[in-house]
């Protein structure tokens, strides 16, 4: 049950419909291992390789509001069972003792995992499933059949329309009756806006306008490959570990780029990114319209039909592979020796640490390990896989502690 507003007062409600018909999520998995040793174990391998099956996905079914699944006063819509998918990946973990002397010793761990998941099939009709974040712009992530689940959904963008003939010879949106916008600076395209790539037409021959089936997929939030590297070294009394951790070929939508580039939000008192004053200018001189400044990236202040800030585009897809030297410590365990003529203690160390020293990534953002998106207005329907809404990144961490043993 769940609460709501009434003409007299708080009343109760089911919060969701109920399904008779709903069954366990099954997932059937098959695992083959191996594990090596050589050289009297000073090498050992351990490699899995697993396929894992899932069968009656549970998942709230995405009824539209206009069925009654939304708005004030509405019962949520049920939990089905809404596919199947597949997961298909291995892990390898490889241990070596590189030195091992008296006072010396050096030990390393090297974890590498790969994963693929596929969509296998829906138990309806339903062509796709869509994720939609209401409050991020309609921003959408989209699972279909055969591919993994919750790709980036958004159109492609192909710079700026730098004169009116570039315009008049290429698609551009329709209006409401589907017929292109005309070439106009208030009410239609002009120089200066984003020129957005014609991929949809009959047989998939560009048709010269730009609407909803022009957009496409464009990210993935899935890792091609993910691991750790840790090294511990030991000489007499000190020790030293650290651990290396990194992720390689997933993609990052940086959310917050997107609004602090937005010229538009000049008065709204936002904070901009230094290139966004830089926006495309259309000047006309004699008689030609071009931009006082061609090569920005950045579209014309513009609230025209063109929606120029308001559609989720590819420009801001970035590569979130990154190598993070995630934690450093070095240990001094002080010698018997000091600790004679006593009785109480029996050992003590001193220990400096360090927590996300570095962090080497080709994304542009504060972090690249963004993972879900949490907090307000997100659901398990709707929440989003790979966006940085501006979550707090990892901040690096000082330690000093003395340790005893009594």
């Amino acid at each position: 049950m769940a609460s709501g507003p009434t003409p007299v007062g708080v009343g109760f409600l089911p919060d969701r419909y109920a399904n008779p018909d709903l069954k366990w999520e099954e997932t059937k998995a098959n695992n083959v291992g191996l594990n090596l040793g050589l050289f009297k174990n000073r090498f050992e391998i351990e490699l899995d390789y697993y396929v894992r099956n899932t069968d009656n996905l549970l998942m709230i079914n995405p009824l539209p509001d206009y069925m009654g699944a939304g708005g004030m006063g509405a019962v949520g819509a049920p939990m089905v069972n809404i596919g199947a998918l597949t997961n298909k990946g291995w892990d390898i973990s490889l241990n070596s003792t590189n030195i091992s002397t008296k006072n010396f010793k050096w030990n390393s761990t090297l974890n590498l995992s790969h994963f693929k998941t596929k969509i296998k099939k829906f138990y309806s009709e339903r062509a796709s499933i869509t994720r939609i974040s209401w409050w991020l712009d309609n921003w959408a992530q989209r699972s279909i059949v055969g591919q993994s689940p919750w790709l980036f959904r958004g159109y492609i963008e192909d710079g700026l329309f730098q004169s009116l003939d570039e315009i008049n010879n290429s698609a551009v949106p329709v209006d409401n009756n589907g017929n292109r916008l005309p070439t106009e600076q208030a009410n239609g395209v002009w120089v200066g806006d984003v020129k957005y790539r014609d991929i949809s037409g009959p047989e998939g021959v560009p048709d010269g306008k730009i609407t909803v089936d022009d957009e496409t997929y464009i990210g993935n939030p899935w890792p091609k490959l993910f691991g750790g590297f840790t090294n511990s070294l030991s000489y007499k009394g000190f020790e030293l570990s650290a651990v290396i951790t990194g992720s390689y070929g997933n993609d990052v939508y940086n959310y917050v780029a997107r609004v602090n580039s937005n010229p538009n939000n000049i008065n709204l008192s936002r904070n901009l990114l230094t290139h966004t004053m830089n926006y495309a200018r259309p000047v006309t001189v004699d008689g030609q319209t071009r931009l006082e400044n061609p090569g920005t990236d950045v579209a014309r202040i513009s609230y025209g039909p063109n929606a120029n800030y308001s559609r989720i585009t590819n420009k801001w897809v970035e590569d979130g592979s990154y190598l993070r030297l995630k934690n450093v410590s070095l240990t001094y365990n002080l010698p018997q020796s000091l600790l004679t003529g006593q009785k109480v203690v029996r050992g003590a160390r001193i220990t400096v640490g360090i927590q996300n020293a570095w962090t080497i990534t080709g994304y542009s953002g504060y972090d690249p390990e963004v993972g879900a998106n949490i907090g307000r207005n997100v659901s398990s329907d709707n929440q989003s896989v790979g966006l940085d809404a501006g979550r707090y990144p990892l901040t690096t961490v000082y330690t000093f502690s003395l340790g005893f043993d009594f």
